[in-house]
């Protein structure tokens, strides 16, 4: 996957906006297409938000578990289409891939699944009974200001940094930023 392929798929949808439906709800049909086209199996809702719908898979080659983020074109916001494919840090979501599922034009992110995030994770049985859940939350803080610092390094914003934005890694406990729809660059110089 190639900035320039985001890039060029992202103008042909654009284009025609008038076509393009809402989708805060997933299609069955764009469900469908995910599993055909491109080997993803056993589809369950982990959320929705207000421009998008994001649906836990399994690959079929591998069985790995991916997250696929699906919107309508006009939802794409420039922090996913342009600037996510860029960033590589331990505590931020990579964007696996970017896909288009046609002929419903809908346009698909891919990334690991998460089991949960930071504040499912703070309000679990395990995590409040743990003698160790305060020390846990400091590293899980210092990943986030880790991703943070990346960030704000490459003169970049979050602007939705939440405890819903915060995945939590199912192997390593890692923290990691996630949901770039409202990912920003800083302004070169700032007006008085």
């Amino acid at each position: 996957m190639s900035f320039e392929r985001i890039e060029i798929l992202y103008s042909y949808l654009y284009a025609d906006l008038g076509r393009h439906r809402d989708i805060k709800q997933v299609d069955p049909r764009t469900i469908g297409l995910l599993e055909t086209q491109f080997g993803y199996t056993d589809p369950k809702l982990l959320g929705k938000g207000s421009f998008g719908t994001v649906i836990r898979f399994q690959r079929l080659e591998g069985g790995e578990d991916i997250a696929i983020k699906c919107l309508s074109p006009k939802d794409v916001r420039e922090g996913e289409r342009k600037l996510w494919i860029k960033l590589r840090h331990p505590n931020l979501v990579t964007l696996l891939d970017a896909n288009v599922c046609w002929p419903l034009n809908v346009v698909c992110f891919e990334m690991r699944a998460f089991p949960k995030d930071l504040m499912t994770a703070v309000q679990e049985n395990e995590y409040l009974k743990s003698p160790l859940a305060l020390q846990q939350l400091k590293i899980w803080l210092y990943q986030v200001l880790c991703g943070l610092n990346f960030l704000h390094n490459t003169e970049l914003c979050h602007l939705d940094l939440k405890p819903d934005n915060v995945l939590i890694s199912r192997w390593t406990a890692r923290a990691m930023i996630g949901d770039f729809s409202c990912l920003s660059q800083k302004p070169s110089k700032i007006k008085r």
